[in-house]
């Protein structure tokens, strides 16, 4: 089963006379279960095509369908919606509230979508398990190292057991132990959690944690 679907996808910015292709005509998909890694130099598209596919921006060509929905036909409130649900977004900046601790920040899409805490009490022990911080869970952000800080966006994208995690440039900001501990914990979500991954990097050693790689070129699927 396809999680994600693209299909002649094509983003083009600018204006009449000074247009600039960003994504042109891209099609494949990605099944359930799996862990893609999005590769290709600056300005190749990539962050574009992941945006496009997190229903973030919209194309100028083509579909996109994320669980059979074509997300570019769905109503504001519809989209924002299936964010919640089935997307769950990591990015190179943690994006974390300062003023709210650990726990707080994982259980912000739960609060969002209107959910009750006390249903999520057993997940969120569980994720702060898997994230190794159960002893930092009443800690702010500042009290912790940025890779302990991704590590709680990690959370955060995963506590609605989304279809798919976006993450775009997630080691970005790390330090090479702190990014392999978060591309182990990226593995392990994807195994034990089977949560489908597509991840934006530059790094051939992160894009090794994944079973497939999609290299783009121009804002064209070279590989």
């Amino acid at each position: 089963m396809s999680i994600v679907k693209v299909s002649n996808l094509s983003k083009v910015f600018g204006e009449k006379g000074n247009l600039n292709k960003v994504l042109d005509d891209i099609t494949f998909e990605i099944e359930k279960g799996e862990f893609v890694s999005l590769m290709g130099e600056s300005g190749s598209g990539k962050s574009t095509l992941l945006y496009l596919i997190g229903g973030l921006d919209k194309p100028t060509n083509g579909e996109v369908f994320i669980n059979e929905n074509d997300i570019n036909k769905l109503k504001e409130k519809q989209i924002a919606k299936l964010r919640r649900k089935d997307i769950g977004f990591v990015f190179q900046f943690y994006n974390l509230v300062q003023n709210l601790t650990v726990e707080e920040n994982i259980m912000l899409p739960v609060i969002m979508d209107g959910k009750k805490e006390k249903d999520y009490k057993e997940r969120l022990d569980k994720i702060l398990k898997i994230i190794g911080l159960e002893a930092k869970r009443h800690s702010l952000p500042n009290q912790l190292s940025g890779g302990q800080q991704q590590r709680v966006s990690i959370a955060r994208a995963i506590i609605l057991s989304p279809s798919i995690i976006l993450a775009d440039e997630p080691i970005g900001n790390l330090d090479s132990k702190s990014g392999e501990e978060v591309m182990k914990l990226f593995k392990t979500i994807n195994k034990e959690e089977g949560i489908t991954i597509l991840q934006v990097t530059h790094s051939e050693e992160a894009a090794k944690y994944g079973n497939r790689i999609i290299r783009l070129k121009d804002g064209k699927i070279i590989d």
